[in-house]
């Protein structure tokens, strides 16, 4: 991050400036990373000096923020979680922050991390959770921590450098504080990262020399490398390990090293945080330690000694074959040539953010800081025209088919998408689950009808459904199912859908859960059995195997009902279910599809056999997107939804997974396919959703982005 108190380098500057069309813009890709850090020391962004000690007004704040830098198109904070040896969350390792009351480790009387992470989700942005993880206190002075900081109960653990508190990085007893108190964080809260800044050895002259006579050995520096590298790598591995899908990046200062030092790095000639810092970024990217990082280049276009295009080259050859993102740290604090040597980023902003989407590797942008995104209004407007504005017309499509809705305010976006179907079942069921579930309805991915059957049977048991595809259950949906301390296990299929290996595999790892299996995967007799486990229903919903897409488009209203979905053939239902249906008195009853998939012979037999009229009780369209039209437009009848849901119309098991998700919120699930059909656009133009989630990947970006401004409208 910016250097508070660091000497800025001196050095002479460029006459003159580099020409660089905007003409000839590069677009974005629609996952671009849009960040805003959010500092909390000093009370530099958020939460305001005055507002000390005062939980609403901090509240407000903080809401006030945010909906300005969604205004101005960002999606991601990073928010300063342990700005020192201290916590802005409830925690049993680190005091309260300074910041919040003006007293360290005085309660402010809410749980700041737990409402960030609440108000930032519900307007589609992404919460990283910035650690300091070295820095013990600002302050020379520290009469005034906490009894309960680490820095009084192991003065041993400190050295002072600078008139600052640092925690000694050649301790082991120091990498595990730091990783306890991360993990802290990773198992309570729903964050979607964890973030280090350039906060790892203050300097060459730090007094470490007792703890390297005790652990050290050869070359003083390259110890206190590894020191460092050891220290990230075991963060790395226990946020993968807690949860796979919490990434975690590394902000390290702008110039890893200049090539007149070392032929492997950067054409420039300023400080090297290799050297500095003891910071080794290029180790940490090809060996796989962090998910991404984010270089300060903090410098203008043109600098002599560091220009802003060469080290964005540098960096994105670094990562470049590797799993390791790059975002561009965005120095946007130097507004002015005279209090920054010359230097004024924020004037160049939007030259430096077409310079980086001239490079591939270059995923994104985190801005230093929010305060001045929103307090710059060249820098907001700025950022507004290059994102919203640009996002606007790269997604426009057709003229002639846009929604007639101006002026509106457009539902906040977020996405819930893994690396695969199954990873995306792990999202949804972190997201809708943030502590703790006693049930888990496992599926196997490729029975899509008895997923959808599931459905049900998990809304009553409030239980994710999880899913097993291919060969053995993945790590990820293992340790998610041991995240949520389940105690029991609903297995739908057979042993050769979900084996008595996988079985026993989850039992060895997670002690205590019960196994209950729906042993068949016959999904008319899947549909039966959980539909017995369903008590006191009114309504029942019949669908045909024929048509699973039908079936999942009532899937999230079914489960609100606590309603079974009865899988039926095209030309006859079981007697078994028939039977059911009488035992039950289930005179409600709904048809989803139409006579090419479910014939009227099925209505026939129901009508016949319980002695009851149920014309007009078939729910259908022309084709599969059609007939989820018509779902939404005769069950979701209140025009206003808090959250909806988009998925692929050609991958419906992303569907069935969110469909409990989706009841929780009453809130419909739309299919997205390769166009918005003028039925779609009737049946959904007239409603408005506060939150829209992208479920999943590959979803046609036009359609999607169709979708998402006709449901703009007035916000209740």
């Amino acid at each position: 991050m910016k250097k508070l108190f660091a000497i800025l380098m001196s050095i002479a500057l460029l006459i003159g400036s580099i020409v660089f069309s905007t003409d000839n813009k590069v677009e974005a890709s629609e996952n671009e990373v849009r960040a805003a850090w959010i500092s909390t020391v000093f009370n530099i962004d958020w939460p305001s000096k005055g507002s000390r000690g005062n939980a609403e007004v901090q509240k407000r704040e903080y809401i006030n923020l945010i909906n300005r830098l969604k205004g101005a198109g960002i999606n991601t904070v990073v928010v300063q979680v342990r700005p020192e040896s201290d916590a802005i969350y409830r925690s049993k390792i680190n005091p309260w922050s300074r910041f919040l009351t003006g007293t360290q480790g005085k309660d402010p009387g809410y749980d700041p991390l737990d409402f960030i992470i609440r108000e930032s989700h519900n307007r589609g942005l992404k919460v990283h959770a910035w650690f300091n993880p070295y820095r013990a206190s600002i302050y020379s002075d520290i009469s005034n921590t906490s009894p309960s900081n680490y820095l009084n109960i192991h003065r041993d653990w400190v050295v002072n450098f600078n008139g600052k508190w640092y925690y000694d990085p050649g301790l082991p007893q120091v990498r595990k504080y730091i990783v306890d108190t991360v993990t802290e964080v990773v198992n309570n809260y729903d964050i979607d990262g964890v973030h280090f800044d350039d906060y790892f050895y203050p300097g060459a002259g730090f007094n470490d020399s007792k703890s390297y006579a005790k652990y050290g050995s050869g070359d003083k520096s390259a110890w206190r490398r590894e020191n460092v590298n050891t220290m990230i790598r075991e963060v790395h591995d226990s946020v993968r390990e807690i949860n796979p899908n919490i990434v975690f990046g590394v902000s390290p200062a702008g110039i890893w090293r200049n090539k007149r030092n070392d032929p492997r790095g950067s054409n420039t000639g300023g400080n090297e945080s290799y050297s500095s810092h003891y910071a080794d970024t290029r180790y940490w990217i090809k060996n796989g330690l962090v998910d991404y990082v984010v270089p300060q280049v903090y410098w203008r276009i043109g600098h002599p000694v560091a220009d802003y295009e060469t080290l964005v080259k540098w960096w994105s050859e670094q990562v470049r074959g590797t799993n390791v993102d790059l975002y561009i740290g965005q120095g946007i604090y130097k507004n002015g040539q005279s209090e920054y040597g010359g230097e004024n980023v924020a004037a160049q902003i939007k030259r430096q953010i077409q310079i980086n989407r001239k490079y591939p590797d270059v995923k994104g942008s985190i801005y230093f800081s929010a305060k001045d995104i929103v307090n710059i209004s060249q820098v907001y407007n700025d950022l507004k025209s290059l994102y919203l504005n640009n996002q606007g017309n790269q997604n426009s499509g057709n003229q002639g088919n846009q929604p007639s809705k101006p002026g509106v305010r457009l539902p906040y976006q977020n996405q819930m998408s893994g690396r695969n179907r199954a990873e995306t079942a792990v999202k949804i069921s972190q997201k809708s689950w943030k502590n703790k579930a006693d049930s888990v309805v496992l599926v196997n991915g490729e029975e899509l009808l008895n997923a959808v059957a599931s459905s049900t049977l998990a809304s009553k048991m409030d239980a994710p459904i999880l899913l097993k595809f291919g060969g053995k259950i993945s790590n990820s949906t293992i340790n998610e199912i041991k995240r949520l301390k389940a105690k029991k296990l609903i297995i739908v299929g057979d042993k050769k859908s979900i084996t008595e290996v996988d079985s026993r595999r989850i039992t060895s790892m997670i002690s205590g859960i019960t196994v209950d299996r729906i042993n068949s995967s016959n999904p008319q007799i899947v549909s039966n059995a959980i539909a017995k486990r369903l008590d006191g229903a009114s309504t029942a919903y019949i669908a045909s195997e024929e048509a699973l897409v039908d079936a999942l488009s009532i899937s999230a209203k079914a489960g609100k009902e606590r309603a079974p979905i009865i899988i039926s053939s095209k030309n006859n239902i079981s007697n078994e279910n028939i039977n059911y249906l009488k035992n039950n008195n289930i005179k409600n009853i709904y048809f989803i599809g139409g006579t090419s998939v479910l014939s009227d012979n099925v209505i026939k037999k129901i009508e016949n056999s319980l002695g009851i009229n149920l014309n007009g009780k078939r729910i259908h369209g022309s084709n599969r997107i059609e007939t989820n039209s018509k779902v939404i437009e005769d069950f979701y009848k209140e025009k206003f939804s808090s959250k909806a849901f988009v998925t692929r119309s050609d991958a419906p098991i992303d569907a069935i997974t969110v469909s409990v998700f989706a009841q929780k919120n009453n809130s419909p699930i739309i299919l997205a396919g390769n166009s918005v059909s003028q039925y779609q656009r009737n049946i959904l133009e007239p409603r408005a959703v506060s939150l829209l989630y992208k479920v999943g990947g590959n979803i046609n970006q036009n359609s999607y982005s169709i979708i998402h401004r006709l449901l703009g409208g007035e916000m209740k």
